[in-house]
């Protein structure tokens, strides 16, 4: 296809007007073209018409190159402007090519125009394109210059090559100081960086610099003019490199960060003022909690009392009724002899009856004696809480021993069904306290309008671990209640006797002194199961 050109010759010979036209034609050009002889007709085409190229003779009867050179210097126009001419020497051209023409052709050399026309043309366009980049670059430069002065960003432009630096008005403003005042370098602006901060604000540019940050950051102190610290932070990346890669030019941003900085200093105290008060109210609380569980340690103690008078009443209260009637029988044995009146067979019939009134009271004193003495282990483990080996069924039974009275009059049935010989290392204390807050739990909430009421406590020993199952057949606990028994202070009976923290207290003696598991299985009428595993050696705590 031709090659489109809009040609403005300065030229006042038809002849050679047609010569060069004809020229170009065979060369592939679809010519477009406009003759002038004069400056007036030169000005008026320029400004009436868009060319891409200028032809023009040496000298004509009115007007002449150097003039037409003026002319286009004038328009500002940047189009090639070709020297085509009969006669020019060689000082002329040079002279002609100082002033801004591109290039001469002889008339009697025409071959070579198309080739030259073509060349200037292509360097024209990529003029053009240059100073359109050149503009672009320009635009956008000051249009994120405005925008981050406008948003209150310093910025600095750093000549990596010249260690030269521009430091933006906002920049210097910043911090009080007028531009002159900071020194155009990269010192300049070190210079007032806090000491503290120096050696970071340092590593960081050297880590970006080795390539450790994808961009330059840094958040420090700069020295203010009226003497005062502004915290900073500082963002930046190269923006240019030269042919080896290595970096030519960094911008960087500039942002006063002095409020946040001291809201997160006042947060960084109100955190700790905030720490402080949890730690004294975690302090309070556990006071509390200590002096409520140790209330609820005496009031289980007082309920071990309460029913072990009560059982005590029985024995006791048969003995002295049989020591009684033995002595009104010995007395009446006495008196029969004094009156002569005792025979033998009345003597061996007061003997029989003295005897078993004798084996009722030693029955009696039995029952008392061993009531007394699982009260005393009770008792004594729990106060003293004191770690020995102990049979895990005994420290059962004695818990059911210490609570018969109330296990009676509830009406209840307890079956100890830990088989002897299952030991443990650790505090019996502690393990009575669990089986003491469990029937006392179950006898409270589990057998309201229940017939039969029955508690079962299963116990072995497996691979060192002690496996330990209480059950009851009472009312049961709803399953989306079962995630709350264990917490402080609930209970269903708040204001009827119930403290809520009976199982809270068998959960925190069962993890935190015998470093075991307990674990709830329960469904409404169908009882609660309570599995328990820690290891038959407590562990030793530091």
């Amino acid at each position: 296809m031709a090659t489109p050109l809009a040609l403005l010759m300065v030229e006042d010979s038809d002849m050679d007007a047609e010569l060069v036209m004809l020229c170009l034609r065979r060369a592939d050009f679809d010519v477009r073209m406009m003759r002038v002889e004069t400056d007036e007709e030169m000005r008026l085409a320029m400004a009436s018409g868009t060319w891409d190229v200028i032809l023009s003779d040496y000298n004509l009867p009115h007007f002449n190159t150097n003039e037409a050179l003026a002319l286009l210097k004038e328009s500002g126009l940047d189009l090639p402007f070709i020297v085509v001419s009969a006669e020019l020497g060689e000082s002329a051209a040079v002279a002609l090519m100082k002033a801004g023409a591109h290039d001469y052709v002889m008339k009697d050399n025409l071959a070579r125009l198309p080739l030259a026309i073509k060349r200037e043309m292509s360097e024209a366009a990529q003029r053009r394109a240059h100073r359109l980049a050149v503009e672009a670059l320009r635009e956008s430069e000051e249009r994120w210059s405005f925008a981050l002065e406008g948003a209150g960003y310093g910025v600095s432009d750093w000549n990596i090559k010249t260690g030269q630096v521009l430091y933006s008005s906002c920049w210097a403003s910043m911090h009080g100081y007028d531009n002159h005042e900071i020194a155009p370098t990269v010192d300049g602006g070190m210079d007032l960086v806090h000491p503290d901060e120096l050696p970071l604000v340092r590593q960081a540019l050297s880590d970006y610099f080795a390539g450790a940050m994808s961009r330059y950051h840094s958040e420090h102190r700069i020295l203010c003019k009226n003497g005062s610290w502004k915290w900073v932070i500082d963002r930046g990346m190269i923006v240019s490199h030269d042919e080896h890669g290595a970096g030519t030019r960094m911008i960087c941003t500039h942002v006063d960060i002095s409020e946040r900085k001291q809201a997160e200093e006042e947060l960084r105290l109100l955190n700790e003022q905030l720490e402080l008060r949890v730690e004294e109210r975690t302090r309070e609380l556990r006071r509390a909690m200590s002096q409520i569980i140790e209330s609820e340690k005496l009031a289980s103690l007082g309920v071990l009392v309460a029913g072990v008078s009560h059982e005590l009443n029985t024995p006791i209260g048969n003995m002295l009724l049989a020591a009684s009637s033995l002595a009104e029988k010995l007395k009446e044995v006495a008196g029969l002899i004094d009156t002569g009146k005792m025979t033998r067979s009345g003597l061996v019939h007061a003997l029989d009856e003295c005897a078993g009134v004798s084996q009722l009271i030693v029955r009696s004193g039995g029952r008392a004696s061993e009531l007394i003495d699982s009260f005393k282990r009770v008792s004594v483990d729990q106060t003293s809480q004191r770690r020995r080996q102990f049979d895990v069924r005994i420290a059962v039974q004695d818990s059911i021993n210490a609570l018969g009275g109330v296990i009676t009059r509830a009406g209840v049935m307890v079956d100890n069904c830990v088989p002897q010989g299952v030991m443990m290392d650790s505090f019996p204390g502690h393990l009575e306290q669990i089986i003491n807050n469990l029937i006392m739990n179950s006898l409270t909430h589990g057998f309201d309008g229940v017939q039969g009421k029955r508690i079962n406590i299963r116990a072995q020993s497996n691979a060192g671990v002690i496996e330990l199952e209480y059950a009851d057949n009472g009312i049961g606990i709803a399953p989306a209640l079962q995630h709350k028994v264990f917490e402080p202070f609930y209970t269903t009976r708040l204001g009827q006797g119930g403290s809520g923290l009976g199982l809270y207290i068998v959960h925190n003696l069962v993890q935190g002194i015998f470093k075991g598991s307990i674990r709830l299985d329960s469904e409404i009428d169908q009882g609660v199961r309570l599995f328990f595993c820690f290891p038959a050696v407590t562990p030793k705590t530091s």
